[in-house]
């Protein structure tokens, strides 16, 4: 169940660094949604 959020916290905070510092923060979103979608999904 914490995982879930802290997913989901993980993907936020990297999608505003992603527009606010560096697209390479992008990258790692993308990576973390690849390797997580079912705890980001909820299925």
């Amino acid at each position: 169940m914490i995982n879930r959020y802290l997913v989901r916290g993980a993907v936020g905070a990297l999608a505003v660094l992603s527009i606010k510092v560096s697209a390479i923060y992008f990258l790692l979103m993308v990576i973390l949604l690849v390797t997580h979608t079912k705890d980001f999904i909820g299925s």
